[in-house]
């Protein structure tokens, strides 16, 4: 990681078009050629940077990057349980009559509160 960045172009708040630098002077110079403003690199990754052209700072939102790994961590968390609900889980799951157990009931069932309970927490 290079430690300043030149804000080339931005959208609002949202960035589209950067450079980073070893040195603030490599970067002022760049920023001379093509235009933008200088900081320091606030670090982190740049989908969660907030540019602030007006005030010539950008800084790194934690907390939306943090809440996009949590919503990963759960959507692996219900792609795990629902991968558990195989062909065989399903036919012991069945109806009396057509071969299913209570047992298979009860695990089909205890299966889906694990999947409910992970997706109440997107």
């Amino acid at each position: 990681m290079k430690n300043f960045i030149a804000i080339v172009k931005s959208s609002g708040d949202k960035l589209d078009k950067y450079a980073d630098f070893d040195t603030e002077a490599d970067a002022n110079a760049h920023a001379a050629k093509h235009g933008g403003f200088v900081c320091e690199n606030p670090g982190g990754h740049t989908d969660y940077w907030v540019v602030n052209a007006s005030e010539k700072t950008v800084v790194f939102d934690k907390s939306a990057s943090d809440a996009v790994a949590a919503r990963q961590v759960i959507m692996k968390s219900i792609a795990t349980l629902e991968a558990e609900v195989s062909q065989r889980r399903v036919r012991e799951a069945g109806a009396d009559d057509a071969g299913g157990s209570q047992s298979g009931r009860d695990w089909m069932k205890a299966q889906e509160a694990k999947i409910a309970t992970e997706r109440g927490k997107l």
